[in-house]
């Protein structure tokens, strides 16, 4: 799984060295906690995942080399993923139905058949973001760089702000999310968001838009609910207790069920 195992909070130095001293080990040393937990966390789901377990191979448990092994892994897939334009400009519906954080299925229509070729590229998106949020990264409590938007240079980042929410292991979190599926025109995923926050839906929706106008073309994407032409009995992952909805289309694109 191509993600980066380490997350690096540097606070920039402001006034003399003396003033920021004691400051500084503080901050180090909570910023070292912090990488050794995400990478027990990646080791734990080495033993679920094998693109993870290849990640760590020889790094020894240094996040400094999983890093390296991540970057190798992104030249391999560099062709692949910086292609020539091939996607659409027709724009692409988003829809949210029935939604469970901790059982939520999501749906995506292409305008065609989905090739072999496009599989893997749709697969990266989504691994990507599973991992951003595996690692904690949609926590809407801690956005200090959102916050000072207009003027980021140079403010202070508070760490004590950044670990205030973070001293639980499991908080804000992904907890599991199953191989891509494909059939015909669709493709699905299930989602165990655990503890992140719904901030996760936008960052996905938004990278989705982009790679629809980039690559190939997105009819819609659905967010929740369950398909049933595709039901998700014979599925591994996650329960069927959602209720069956009309919002997967008959025909013409915007005969959804409102």
């Amino acid at each position: 799984m191509s993600a980066t195992a380490r997350a690096r909070v540097t606070p920039r130095a402001r006034g003399g060295a003396g003033a920021g001293a004691g400051a500084g080990a503080g901050d180090g040393a909570a910023t070292e906690a912090a990488r050794r937990r995400w990478m027990e966390i990646l080791k734990e789901e080495s033993a679920r995942d094998p693109e993870i377990a290849s990640l760590l191979e020889g790094a020894n448990g240094d996040p400094t080399a999983v890093e390296a092994n991540i970057r190798e892994r992104f030249e391999k897939k560099r062709e692949k993923i910086y292609q020539d334009r091939s996607g659409s400009t027709v724009p692409t519906l988003v829809t949210f139905r029935e939604v469970n954080a901790f059982n939520c299925w999501i749906w995506i229509e292409s305008h065609n058949q989905i090739a072999e070729m496009e599989k893997p590229l749709i697969e990266e998106v989504f691994k990507a973001w599973f991992v951003l949020g595996k690692l904690g990264g949609f926590n809407s409590f801690n956005m200090q760089a959102m916050e000072n938007y207009d003027e980021p240079s140079f403010m202070d980042y508070s760490m004590e702000r950044a670990h205030e929410f973070s001293t639980d292991t499991s908080t804000h979190v992904f907890h599991e999310m199953s191989e891509m599926e494909f059939q015909g025109q669709w493709a699905r995923v299930y989602i165990d968001m655990g503890t992140a926050d719904e901030m996760a839906f936008d960052v996905l929706i938004n990278s989705l838009i982009q790679f629809s106008r980039e690559y190939f073309g997105l009819k819609q994407v659905v967010i929740g609910g369950v398909n049933e032409d595709w039901p998700v009995e014979g599925s591994d992952y996650g329960s069927t207790d959602l209720i069956v909805d009309e919002t997967f289309g008959r025909g013409p694109r915007g005969r959804l069920s409102r």
